[in-house]
């Protein structure tokens, strides 16, 4: 039988920086013999983006056009062939090499209730929230999935965890994941908004409550998930634990090359993960390891997270 075809699909919009080290990273570390690789930039003008997609012989499938991200989304799933599509921002680069795809696939295969798996490193207040004991604030979505005709309670499968009814079945911003094609294809496309009607925060554009609304009236059973040994990690180098956005044309926030190389973390191989502790996921604190800087840590440890730094704003030079 051939293995499942894979799309990994990736989104740009003048990051340069962030794009090289998550397509290096992903060729480097994804290895499967059936992958379609696909790049959608969103008519990007910083100097020397475009002659970078165009030198990638690797990538079979690039375009150039302006868009929102939901409308880029929406192409992609339509034009891939994979049975399976990993559509990713250029600002998440791949840390972990081995052959960790092949046994992620066949659980996938055998268990086709798991919706999107999320292949990125979380936090550890993040993993302690989602996968915690059940608390007060679990008795709206228990009653909310009474009300639905259904309960889905939070599994451990081969190699992943997953949310149960603490989270929709899919990522519903789509980035990054990895989902069934034919999951996205039943919930139908991403809502396309005016893309002048924007704020800064929310670069969806309503997109991605839309599709929370849609999967909860769908009465789907999928479950989202995550991997116990996470393979990627979001580009964070700067002191308030976010990444350089980009926004109407202006980028927010602190946007540096690598300190060396093209990669912002050191690139572990599978074989020297560590095994799980107390059955969490592998945190982002913990296991990441900064090439050049160092994580923007809180007092006891934590990870900093900020939406976006509006305290730093500049506009693209263009090519």
């Amino acid at each position: 039988m051939n293995p499942p075809r894979v799309t990994v699909a990736v989104l740009s919009w003048n990051r340069l920086h962030y794009l090289r080290a998550t397509l290096e990273s992903a060729r480097r570390c994804i290895r499967h013999p059936e992958i379609e690789w696909i790049v959608s930039d969103n008519n990007s003008v910083e100097a020397g983006l475009r002659d970078y997609i165009e030198s990638l012989d690797w990538v079979g499938h690039k375009w150039f056009k302006t868009q929102t991200h939901a409308a880029a989304m929406n192409e992609i799933i339509e034009r891939a062939s994979g049975d399976y599509v990993l559509i990713w921002p250029e600002d998440v680069q791949f840390v972990v090499e081995g052959e960790w795809m092949a046994p992620l696939l066949q659980t996938l295969e055998e268990d086709p209730w798991i919706g999107s798996v999320g292949l990125n490193f979380l936090r550890r207040k993040t993993l302690r929230r989602l996968l915690g004991p059940i608390g007060w604030n679990d008795a709206g979505p228990i009653l909310g999935e009474f009300r639905r005709g259904r309960l889905r309670t939070p599994r451990q499968r081969p190699g992943l965890r997953t949310f149960g009814w603490r989270l929709p079945g899919v990522i519903a911003s789509g980035i990054p994941s990895l989902t069934r094609r034919s999951a996205w294809k039943t919930l139908g496309p991403w809502k396309i908004s005016d893309p002048t009607q924007a704020n800064i925060i929310d670069s969806s554009l309503g997109a991605e409550d839309d599709m929370i609304a849609r999967f909860q009236a769908s009465g789907m059973v999928w479950q989202q998930a995550t991997l116990m040994k996470p393979v990627a990690a979001d580009i964070i180098n700067d002191d308030l634990g976010c990444k350089a956005k980009v926004r109407q044309g202006r980028r927010y926030g602190r946007y540096t090359p690598p300190a060396s190389g093209d990669f912002y973390y050191d690139i572990m191989r599978e074989a020297d993960l560590p095994g799980n502790e107390e059955d969490y996921p592998l945190s982002f604190e913990n296991y990441v390891r900064p090439n050049g800087f160092e994580l923007p840590l809180d007092a006891n440890g934590d990870m900093l997270k900020t939406s976006i730094d509006t305290t730093i704003v500049n506009d693209i030079l263009p090519s």
